[in-house]
């Protein structure tokens, strides 16, 4: 090859050369700008994804709460869900004033509805059958579980959250300007276990919670929330004083030394007042709140069965001092034992002593003049009320020392019968707890369980005088603690367990302070329905009909050592009402919870 031809060679390689090196590099800055636009597509998928996930767990959650809150007040609706929803689905771009809906919205997803090849988004709420790893609660399948459908109808809530997300460089290799990211929630209703407070159940009516007169109500110890009022109702569910038209008066309610701490506690309402009342005390850790209602702790358990006739129905054994530790050294003492009653027990110038067991009170009644409990949704007897379980002039009632079935405590189950059904309760006198007999006063130590003096907090004296009864201890006895477990030994069982048949204004529990009165152990009337069942209750105005009358003394305090669970409650007088809340007793409730 000349030199010449040899240069025109390498001429056309060094160009040859120089284009392949252009090409290259333009094909590498187009690899680099798609794996750019690539990352930025993903990155933007992963983005959307995440804030679809996190309004799917809002929405969820919310729609959850409803449904826990419409459980609780026993269907009533708190979720605004549209009308057949549950069951049926829905699309939040038609319903957007829904809570789950809302909360979708809070958290970037308005759900306007999903447009072709538009950003767009949307949110669907299903009401699912199932979902794993949940099975409803049984006598094998403790909580936490699924409640009956009696409870709750519709247990599960399924979110959905589509979002049409623009694209950039996939949009050019597949033709199409949006792609498709979802995220989805499902919540549940489950039975769980939890510290509970005062409970007042009817979820509608106005003074659900009614403080009149000039009394007291001091709180001591128990859960962070010491009372829960589940009306939603808008003019004045709580803290009322005895007047349609006013929610603050002069009670005091002092929450001071209230929640496991003793440095404060709770009030909760669902509807109003959404402020304190002026003589409200909170404490430095408690306040008056909102929150959804809190469901009935005992709507699992049953009522008792009809046991055999008590040896002493219709007349009592009489006993002298210091026997089965009646504590009248003037006169003998009636002694009652459990079974069934077909006559009503009344303590009339008499101490009565009774012996531990179950009550099961489905007798005739007695009437006593009984005022109204106020402007309450159950407008009370003005004249007669019934009772079962009377407790008057002169009468004190104290617990025996006998064995009876080894539980150290007893539980009356209220009930009546007749043609048609008379319903009585129980009924405590203002002139009661007082006798002109020489009666010992009770050692206050001997109302817990474990025989500790109740908390010094709640200024209960070593000896006190006046009306005594005290629920049920150990394992021995059926309604010690049912459907919870108390992990101090503090707080007794049930001592007062309504028929929940009983919606009887006539029927209700009315109980003064009297010469002194100490109620250690939980009460619970609530009127469900007409078989007397925990679920499946009617809403008001025909069911939560049951009320609870407790009234202080001029000069006495009424000590309750246990919680209260009722429709309505109804506290007034001139005197004061302590309480004492076990935190470390914990109860079967309906809570909301995020499962996948």
């Amino acid at each position: 090859m000349t030199p010449t031809n040899l240069a025109m060679g390498r001429h056309i390689r060094n160009r040859q050369a120089g284009q392949t090196t252009t090409i290259v590099a333009l094909a590498l800055g187009l690899f680099l700008l798609g794996v750019t636009g690539l990352a930025v597509d993903v990155t933007n998928w992963v983005f959307h994804r995440q804030m679809a996930q996190g309004a799917a767990d809002a929405a969820c959650t919310a729609g959850v709460m409803d449904l826990v809150a419409s459980a609780s007040a026993g269907g009533a609706s708190y979720g605004k869900f549209p009308a057949n929803s549950p069951p049926n689905s829905f699309f939040c771009s038609a319903s957007s004033t829904t809570a789950a809906c809302q909360y979708a919205a809070f958290n970037g997803y308005n759900a306007g509805g999903l447009v072709a090849n538009q950003a767009s988004n949307d949110v669907k709420i299903t009401f699912p059958s199932s979902a794993p790893g949940l099975s409803v609660c049984s006598a094998t399948n403790p909580p936490p579980c699924i409640p009956p459908a009696a409870t709750a109808p519709y247990p599960y809530i399924l979110a959905n959250v589509f979002d049409r997300v623009p694209t950039t460089f996939t949009g050019i290799l597949t033709g199409k300007r949006t792609t498709d990211v979802a995220a989805s929630a499902v919540c549940a209703v489950i039975n769980a276990t939890a510290p509970v407070p005062i409970i007042v159940m009817n979820p509608s009516c106005p003074h659900a919670f009614e403080l009149s007169g000039t009394s007291t109500v001091k709180i001591v110890g128990g859960p962070t929330r010491s009372v829960e009022v589940n009306s939603s109702d808008t003019t004045c569910a709580a803290a009322t004083n005895n007047a349609a038209s006013q929610c603050f008066g002069n009670p005091t309610i002092d929450l001071s030394q209230g929640g496991p701490n003793y440095t404060g506690s709770e009030f909760a309402v669902v509807g109003q007042p959404k402020t304190a009342p002026t003589n409200f005390i909170p404490g430095s850790t408690g306040g008056w709140s909102g929150g959804g209602p809190i469901s009935d702790p005992y709507a699992m358990v049953s009522a008792p069965t009809v046991p055999s006739a008590s040896p002493t129905d219709g007349a009592p054994i009489m006993v002298t001092y210091p026997t089965d530790g009646c504590p009248d050294q003037t006169a003998k003492c009636a002694e009652y034992k459990p079974g069934l009653y077909t006559h009503y027990i009344k303590v009339d110038h008499v101490t009565a002593i009774f012996v531990p067991g179950i009550y099961y009170m489905q007798s005739s009644v007695t009437n006593q003049t009984k005022s109204s409990p106020g402007s309450g949704c159950v407008a009370g007897p003005t004249g007669q009320g019934n009772y079962v379980v009377d407790v008057s002039t002169n009468g004190i009632v104290r617990p025996s020392t006998a064995t009876g079935d080894g539980s150290k405590g007893v539980m009356f189950y209220l009930s009546g019968t007749g043609s048609p059904v008379q319903y009585g309760s129980v009924f405590f006198g203002s002139d009661s707890g007082s006798s002109p007999h020489n009666v010992d006063d009770f050692v206050t130590s001997n109302a817990t369980c474990d025989g500790t003096s109740p908390p010094a907090k709640l200024g209960i004296p070593t000896h006190l005088p006046g009306n005594i009864l005290l629920g049920q201890c150990t394992s021995a006895g059926t309604y010690f603690g049912p459907g919870s477990t108390d992990t101090s030994g503090l707080i007794r069982g049930l001592i007062f367990f309504q028929n929940r048949a009983n919606g009887d204004p006539q029927g209700q529990p009315s109980m003064h302070g009297g010469g002194g009165l100490i109620l250690s152990g939980n009460m619970y009337f609530h009127n469900c329905n007409a078989s007397g069942t925990g679920t499946g209750c009617v809403l008001p105005p025909n069911g939560y009909k049951a009320f609870f009358n407790l009234q202080g003394s001029p000069g006495n305090t009424s000590y309750v050592l246990g919680n209260i669970t009722t429709d309505e409650l109804v506290m007034g007088g001139t005197g004061t009402i302590a309480m004492s809340l076990n935190p470390n007793a914990v109860y079967n409730i309906l809570k909301a919870s995020l499962i996948e």
